[in-house]
């Protein structure tokens, strides 16, 4: 809970005191924000104490600017205060007071710094850093004369900024970059200030080939691959992956330079350490790197005896999808040439990757199966052990989903070199068909089943209370809640205690289900989806012909909704076996409903999957089934 007196006597402190009080109120705006977080920043930027902060940091006494300068890193975390700050010339102030520390206040600096890495997480603020001149003062901050702290600081501000491709090159030109790397050649065991460096290099490389090439001219490609190589596997291991990564991406001499460094015996041996999971994946992302369009990487990572089959194993040994299908990548790249043949196979790479076909057939992972298994049938050896593997009746599978361009043409490909005949094709077509009807056989006849029971139950239930037929809109309060007890909703008591009639209940709005009654939203959807079979139940009794027309209709719906005609046939077998010797046309409300429910919940149970809505067939009647938003069936 905010205390709003609290909120305006800091604020009061910041206009009129002076010295120590400002002091104390900064560090009390600081620690409320760094405990309440959200709410008090939103409070206090409504007091409007931005301004008197930043105001602050002009006030010449190095203690109020600290103080200012923290809290004002503090209340950066927001969004809307960032443009606060920014708005009232925080970013120059701040960017003007980074010398003021030359006497040794490192303090000082190191709040000044925090502050404006908090506001250059947007890119106004780091465009603002840029143009107030601060890119060429952080670089005086890495001096190694500097305090840790603020040199780790610096740095990592300056990756922050590189977010910006403006400040990229502008990082560049101002010898930035230089002075990463010195650092990194400079370093006597601050793993702290290494991993900063390597993230930073990572975003100065990232997608800009200017900076790529630069980080190996001035020799920084063995100080980042040096990092692969240092004990522990850490953050620094980790940011040393990530920055040989950007390096190299889509830079073949960068990737040569990589190599002869040594860098991908490295990272092989961080599959087969006990690394971790993340530190792994990185690792099998920068050789999919490496070895992307690359022959000589492919024969450095072939020519080491572990490399394949330990990609072999992270293709299927690991629940993470990312690491899969960058494993399978790798493994993808070297298919493409002959020489690795035989590798892959005898590592069992030919089994993983059909196993892989199941991936689904919009998934990446499925597309460099497919790929890679085209490559490799292009030898007699692979294409026995593919059919071996049992490739053959995932590749039709494929055929038939209709997967994305990319997969169907790398399934028909791998299917043209394995030489699967028509006979062959037709036979496994012929297989899927007999499956997939034995499936929906079997879903029909369960279907039906319980269509049958709960249209039985209901009829009997209505004999058994000897009551003549009558529209529900004519239900008593006792009728409508007996009803809504057979239909699966338990608690019933706020409908009797209000007098809910059936024709109250079916005008009962989404407001008054969840307000006036109190019902929670599972009985308020299960209101909503009674109300929908009344409307349809209602429309359906006025359609000329009823009986079979009503399941024409039916049928031409549910073949609407992009289900075969094997499950439309099913559902109405479903219906007709429910109704036994009747017909719609005779049915009460008390018995449709139950049904109504059924066919939602086979709908379901045969396909989840429908992606898009449809209007309902219009029928020779010149009437469709559903005629009103609640009488649509969803």
């Amino acid at each position: 809970m905010i205390d709003e007196h609290v909120i305006e006597q800091l604020e009061r402190q910041l206009h009129s005191g002076e010295g120590q009080q400002q002091i104390t109120a900064c560090e009390h705006i600081r620690d409320l924000c760094l405990q309440k977080k959200h709410e008090y920043r939103v409070a206090f930027g409504e007091a409007g104490v931005v301004g008197p902060l930043v105001g602050l940091l002009g006030s010449g006494q190095k203690a109020v600017i600290l103080a200012a300068a923290q809290a004002l890193a503090s209340l950066a975390e927001s969004d809307q205060l960032r443009q606060a700050v920014r708005e009232a010339g925080g970013v120059p102030n701040l960017v003007g007071l980074l010398e003021t520390g030359k006497d040794g206040n490192s303090a000082l600096q190191a709040a000044i710094l925090q502050s404006l890495y908090t506001l250059a997480f947007d890119e106004d603020s780091r465009l603002a850093v840029h143009s107030a001149g601060g890119i060429p003062l952080l670089f005086k901050l890495m001096d190694p004369a500097a305090a840790a702290p603020v040199r780790a600081l610096a740095v990592h501000l300056t990756g922050r900024l590189a977010c910006s491709e403006i400040n990229k090159d502008a990082i560049r030109t101002h010898q930035g970059i230089l002075t990463l790397l010195r650092i990194l050649r400079d370093n006597k065991g601050d793993r702290v200030l290494s991993e900063a460096v390597a993230q930073a290099i990572t975003v100065l490389a990232f997608s800009h080939e200017v900076n790529q090439d630069y980080v190996r001219e001035q020799y920084g490609v063995p100080l980042l691959v040096r990092l692969l190589d240092e004990r522990p596997y850490d953050g620094v291991t980790a940011a040393a992956a990530d920055a040989v990564r950007a390096i190299c991406m889509n830079n073949d001499a960068n990737k040569d330079a990589a190599r002869e460094c040594w860098a991908i015996p490295l990272l092989v041996k961080l599959l087969n350490e006990d690394a971790g999971g993340a530190l792994v994946e990185k690792a099998v992302d920068c050789l999919r790197i490496l070895t992307s369009g690359n022959e000589a990487n492919k024969i450095a990572l072939f020519t080491i005896p572990a490399a394949v089959p330990a990609l072999v194993r992270l293709m299927g040994g690991s629940p993470d999808q990312v690491m899969t299908e960058r494993a399978a990548a790798v493994i993808g790249h070297l298919s493409s040439g002959p020489d690795y043949f035989v590798a892959i196979r005898e590592s069992g790479g030919l089994h993983r990757l059909v196993e892989l076909l199941d991936a689904g057939p919009e998934s990446r992972v499925t597309e460099i199966a497919a790929k890679s298994l085209a490559n490799m049938a292009f030898d007699d050896a692979n294409r026995k052990s593919i059919r071996v593997a049992g490739g053959v009746p995932p590749l039709m599978k494929l055929m038939l989903v209709k997967p994305n361009e990319q997969v169907l043409l790398a399934a028909e490909e791998a299917l043209r070199r394995l030489q699967v005949t028509d006979v062959e094709r037709n036979a496994v077509l012929e297989a899927f068909r007999y499956t997939e009807g034995r499936h929906h056989a079997a879903a029909a006849a369960s279907s039906s089943a319980e269509a049958a029971t709960l249209a039985n139950g209901h009829a009997e239930s209505q004999s058994n209370r000897g009551e003549e037929p009558k529209p529900f809109s004519r239900y008593t309060v006792a009728e409508t809640c007996r009803l809504l007890a057979d239909l699966g909703l338990r608690d019933t008591s706020r409908f009797e205690e209000n007098g809910v009639s059936g024709a109250d209940l079916l005008d009962l709005t989404d407001e008054e289900l969840h307000k006036d009654l109190g019902l929670p939203n599972l009985q308020v959807k299960k209101i909503k989806t009674l109300q929908a079979a009344f409307e349809l139940f209602n429309h359906m009794m006025k359609t000329p012909g009823k009986g079979d027309l009503t399941l024409l209709e039916l049928e031409m719906y549910v073949t609407s909704l992009g289900r075969s005609e094997a499950d439309a046939r099913a559902i109405i077998a479903g219906v007709r076996e429910a109704l036994k010797d009747s017909s719609l046309a005779v049915l009460t409300f008390a018995q449709f409903a139950p049904l109504y429910q059924w066919f939602l919940k086979t709908l379901r149970h045969m396909d989840s999957t429908v992606k898009s809505d449809f209007q309902l067939p219009t029928s020779p009647s010149g009437v469709s089934i559903s005629s009103s938003p609640r009488g649509s069936i969803s």
